[in-house]
């Protein structure tokens, strides 16, 4: 299904750019420090899906298998956040997370004028495979946000493209840090997801990528040696700890299941910032004066789907009903259909 509402092209404001030494030493050492000193860290599947259907909707790919379970997707990869919508949940980053270093590299991508700091994050693994067909990062739109949606909604609305006019720029400063030769790259696609990838190879460290990833579908390759990359036992419980021995340990409760160091260790610092191109722009943003509301947002999705001849029954309960979730995952379907020849798309078998 298909719907003819013009569709926004999911492709960047401009392609990636590097920048070499992003953070200071004593910055990555702040970084590492509570990293390691604050954990156990979950699993980003864990942080942010409750069901297949909406994994499906932000990185499902054009030919998975509709039977697929969460489960299927799971890879042992860490998310902690370290700062959100102007709170510095660790005060030894308060000077990264509020400095001009993120901001002002985060304003050139689109040359805004003005900008605030919205999420510093990060994602951390050791030798594991990525089952990750491409997705994009988490739009936001005024009055509705990772704040009070769940991210497969801002997913659907992004693909849409019936939310532009609610659309807040976004750009991502994202440093790397993967001292390897074994894959681990980053694969994106500049030029939409129809078109052919690009590839960001590894061994890097300390180095950033400015880019626009709201608007660019992206993915993590599978890294380490390829007999390490399985995790026998990882579940959506599993954690993240800091061990004693100066290693990371893969835990379901007590139980360890696996371990690496850091010399195996792929890890990236995800920086995201809003953008405005003028102070009516901010005010807008700030005021609340052109707010989305989810019952404005799912009237729009059942009128699109509707006018294109889709039959269906509404549901009383649309932001968790999973047969409505799956349904706007088919009709706004979308996702790469190219890969690099050195990094093609994993399926567990």
């Amino acid at each position: 299904m298909t719907s003819t509402v013009e569709r926004h092209p999911m492709t960047p404001v401009a392609p990636p750019s590097v920048v070499p030494n992003f953070y200071t030493p004593e910055e990555i050492a702040a970084i590492m420090s509570v990293i390691r000193d604050n954990g156990p860290w979950r699993l980003i599947l864990a942080h942010h899906f409750a069901s297949t259907e909406e994994y499906l909707a932000v990185s499902g790919g054009k030919d998975r298998d509709p039977n697929a379970q969460l489960s299927d997707f799971v890879a042992p990869v860490f998310r902690g956040f370290l700062a959100k919508d102007g709170v510095v949940f660790y005060p030894e980053l308060n000077d990264l997370y509020f400095g001009r270093k993120h901001l002002d590299t985060a304003k050139e991508l689109h040359g805004s004028k003005y900008g605030m700091a919205h999420d510093l994050i990060f994602n951390i693994c050791g030798p594991s495979h990525s089952f990750d067909a491409g997705h994009f990062d988490t739009g936001s739109f005024r009055g509705i946000g990772l704040h009070n949606s769940p991210l497969w909604l801002l997913a659907v609305m992004a693909k849409s493209g019936l939310f532009a006019d609610w659309e807040v720029k976004t750009a991502q400063v994202i440093t790397y840090f993967y001292n390897s030769e074994i894959d681990g790259g980053f694969t994106y696609w500049p030029d939409g997801p129809d078109r052919a990838p690009s590839r960001l190879a590894a061994p890097f460290w300390n180095d950033a990528l400015l880019t626009d990833n709201s608007r660019m579908y992206h993915r993590r390759e599978s890294n380490g040696p390829v007999d390490r990359r399985d995790c026998p036992g990882l579940d959506l419980g599993s954690k993240l700890h800091s061990s004693s021995d100066g290693m990371w340990s893969i835990r379901n409760g007590d139980e360890e299941i696996d371990r690496f160091d850091d010399s195996e260790m792929r890890m990236l610092v995800h920086y995201t910032a809003l953008l405005f191109d003028d102070l009516a722009d901010v005010a807008r943003f700030q005021d609340h004066t052109d707010d989305l509301t989810f019952d404005k947002v799912f009237g729009m999705l059942v009128d699109d789907m509707h006018a294109n001849g889709v039959k269906f029954n509404e549901p009383g309960e649309p932001m968790t009903d999973p047969t409505f979730i799956a349904l706007l995952t088919d009709f706004y379907k979308m996702a790469p259909s190219q890969y690099p020849a050195e990094a093609p798309l994993e399926v567990r078998r």
